[in-house]
C-alpha cells in the first residue's frame, strides 16, 4: 500500500507493494532463474574478485543490502585494516548507496532472453570515492545459486580501468539465520528553505537499510569550505548484525522464557567509523526497532531521518 502526505507527496510503501493484475500474471510467467535474480529484499556477500584473467581473491568484507524498491547500501571493509589510519585511507575500502535497476537483454532480433543472465546498473547517490562513478555489470546466475558479475571498473591497486569478475553469495547461515524481513529503509530529508538559509554550509545525506538480521547505514557530511576539493566529503558508515542464537542463549541464562526482543542481540561492527558506538549519531538501532512505522521520523544532531520503505513479511 502506498502512503501519501497531506500535500500529496509520496511517503513510501508499507507491506507488499500493490500489483496490477497484468503485472502479477507476467511475474507468474517468469522462469525461476529470473525470479532468483530479481528477488528482493536481498542480502549479498562478495566471495571474491578477479581482475582481467587473474585468479580471484578477496581483500574485503563486503555486504550489500537491497530493499524491494531497489534502495541499497554497499559497504566494503578491508580485511586487513591498519588501526592507526582512518578506514577511508585504505584503497580496499569502498562504501556507497543509491538505487539499482536490472534488465534482461534479448538476443539480437529475437524475443528470447539470454538465459541465467541480466544487466544491472547501480546509481550512486552517496559514494566514498566521490561523484561521477559509473557502476554497471552483467550478472550470471551460477548452478549453485551464487552469482557472477562481470564488468569494467577502476582497479584500486593499479588505478587503471580493467575488466573484473565478482563472485556473490548469501550470508553465512551459521552466524545468524538468513531471513529477509522485516526490511526497513530510512533516509535523511532535505531541509526546508528556512533551514538552508540558517545553515547554508552544511549538506548531509544518508541512507539506512535493514534486511532481516543485518543493517547498514551510510552518511555523507559535506562542508562548503573554500578551497576544499569536490568529492572530499566525510563518509560515515555503520554495520550491525543481529545474532538470534546469542540472544536466545542470554535469555535462557537469565531464566526468562519470553522470546528475544527486537532490540536485543544487535552488535555493531568494530570497523564502523561513526563517532559513537550506540547508533545515536546514525540512527541504525532506531531504524531496527520492531515498532517502526512508515513515515516515522527522528532528528539526530539537526538531521531529520524518515522511514520511507517498510516490508514486514516476505512475499
Amino acid at each position: 500500500m502506498e502512503i501519501y502526505g497531506m500535500l500529496g507527496e509520496k511517503l513510501g510503501t508499507i507491506g507488499k507493494p500493490e500489483k496490477k493484475a497484468e503485472d502479477g500474471a507476467a511475474e507468474a510467467r517468469l522462469p525461476q532463474w529470473k525470479k532468483d535474480l530479481l528477488q528482493k529484499p536481498s542480502i549479498s556477500v562478495r566471495k571474491g574478485i578477479a581482475w582481467g584473467y587473474t585468479p580471484p581473491y578477496e581483500d574485503t568484507d563486503t555486504l550489500v543490502l537491497t530493499s524491494p524498491q531497489s534502495s541499497f547500501v554497499d559497504i566494503r571493509f578491508p580485511v586487513k585494516q591498519q588501526l592507526s589510519k582512518p578506514i577511508a585511507s585504505d584503497p580496499s575500502f569502498w562504501a556507497f548507496a543509491g538505487t539499482s535497476h536490472m534488465t534482461f537483454a534479448p538476443f539480437a532480433g529475437d524475443t528470447i532472453t539470454m538465459p541465467y543472465s541480466a544487466h544491472c546498473v547501480w546509481k550512486h547517490d552517496i559514494d566514498s570515492k566521490g561523484p561521477g562513478i559509473t557502476d554497471e555489470g552483467d550478472l550470471f546466475l551460477l548452478p549453485n545459486g551464487d552469482c557472477m558479475e562481470v564488468g569494467m571498473m577502476q582497479n584500486p591497486q593499479t588505478g587503471k580501468v580493467e575488466m573484473y569478475k565478482e563472485y556473490w553469495t548469501g550470508p553465512p547461515t551459521g552466524v545468524t539465520p538468513t531471513i529477509r524481513t522485516p526490511c526497513v529503509v530510512a533516509k535523511t530529508q532535505a531541509p526546508s528553505d528556512g533551514q538552508k538559509a540558517q545553515d547554508a554550509l552544511r549538506d548531509e545525506s544518508g541512507v539506512i537499510v535493514r534486511v532481516g538480521n543485518y543493517c547498514q547505514g551510510i552518511m555523507r557530511q559535506r562542508t562548503a569550505e573554500q578551497g576544499r576539493p569536490e568529492g572530499a566529503d566525510a563518509i560515515l558508515v555503520e554495520r550491525w548484525t543481529r545474532s538470534l542464537v546469542e540472544t536466545e542463549q542470554r535469555s535462557t541464562a537469565a531464566g526468562t522464557s519470553d522470546g528475544p526482543s527486537d532490540a536485543a542481540g544487535w552488535v555493531q561492527d568494530w570497523r564502523s567509523n561513526t563517532p559513537c558506538d550506540n547508533g545515536v549519531f546514525m540512527p541504525c538501532m532506531w531504524t531496527c526497532d520492531g515498532n517502526r512505522q512508515l513515515g516515522d521520523e527522528i532528528v539526530v544532531k539537526g538531521v531529520t531521518w524518515r522511514v520511507v520503505e517498510l516490508v514486514t513479511e516476505e512475499a
